[in-house]
């Protein structure tokens, strides 16, 4: 088995296509098909079935392809443990996210990191819900190095990193605007915009905690539709400010009483295996909220 072999065959699962993942590794199809063939042919097992949709693991494939993500990962650690001799970081950091946290917050920290370490690859994946499986699968998978997450979790070893307030959001013109902090109670019977960016179990403890449940009308992925609906007066959200740095023209943030909150931290599968890089990544992204 050779490295561009291994890493071949990832790049088509990921990729779900032989042309896409040729493209994405800047080779033939041709040579990425005699790569995968010699492989399955010293395996002696199919890795990969082909079909009119692209291409995707067989059972054997799908069996050997954490294993495989593995060996990569390590091999890159190796790499990045050479080069770090040197004493100057160097690498690539795969980092998972909720969709929250990359609306303002990762990406000024991944500004300054690469600022500070202009020879360390960064690349972003976006969770497409607040939600955690999809993140978790990630880091098992080795397709990520860290995940910033809803804490607490008992997968991994986590690093936390900053609390962080659900606010409602209201029209500006909103009698409710007027106040400080909005008793939940006022909340409650109002039409509700549930979004992605939004912690959907701490939404409805909320109103649990009211005596009623949200009365959701809308259901958005986009923080933009979110926006354009309340300010049209169509319904309320709760929304964590993380998401809204800066309120929005024709809206106001509030909030609310009694305060939700949640905490946020850094997922990995290993503090101690942590790459440098991983490690220096974390480190630079809590300085930021100094």
């Amino acid at each position: 088995m050779q490295f561009h072999q291994l890493a071949g065959f990832v790049r088509i699962v990921d990729a779900g296509s032989f042309t896409l993942a040729a493209e994405q590794l800047r080779i033939t199809q041709s040579a990425l098909s005699h790569a995968i063939a010699s492989l399955e042919k010293e395996l002696q097992v199919t890795l990969l079935q082909r079909d009119r949709q692209g291409a995707r693991p067989t059972e054997a494939g799908e069996r050997l392809l954490p294993h495989v993500r593995e060996i990569l990962a390590r091999l890159e650690r190796i790499r990045h443990e050479a080069r770090n001799t040197t004493g100057l970081l160097s690498g690539r950091v795969r980092i998972g996210s909720i969709p929250s946290a990359t609306v303002d917050f990762l990406p000024r920290a991944i500004a300054a990191f690469s600022r500070q370490h202009p020879n360390i690859d960064l690349v972003m994946l976006e969770e497409p819900s607040q939600g955690h499986g999809r993140l978790l699968d990630w880091l098992t998978s080795h397709t990520i190095d860290l995940a910033l997450i809803e804490l607490p979790l008992a997968e991994f070893d986590t690093v936390p990193l900053m609390d962080d307030e659900l606010c409602a959001v209201l029209p500006a013109d909103s009698p409710l605007a007027e106040l400080e902090a909005v008793p939940m109670q006022e909340l409650v019977g109002l039409p509700f915009v549930l979004s992605r960016y939004s912690s959907e179990p701490l939404i409805h403890q909320a109103f649990q905690g009211a005596g009623e449940m949200p009365d959701i009308r809308f259901e958005v992925q986009d923080l933009g539709t979110l926006i354009s609906l309340v300010r049209e007066g169509l319904g309320i959200s709760l929304v964590p400010r993380l998401a809204l740095p800066k309120t929005p023209e024709g809206l106001a943030l509030r909030s609310v009483s009694p305060r939700i909150e949640r905490r946020l931290g850094f997922l990995v599968r290993s503090l101690e295996g942590a790459a440098p890089a991983v490690q220096a990544f974390m480190q630079s992204a809590q300085k930021l909220l100094l």
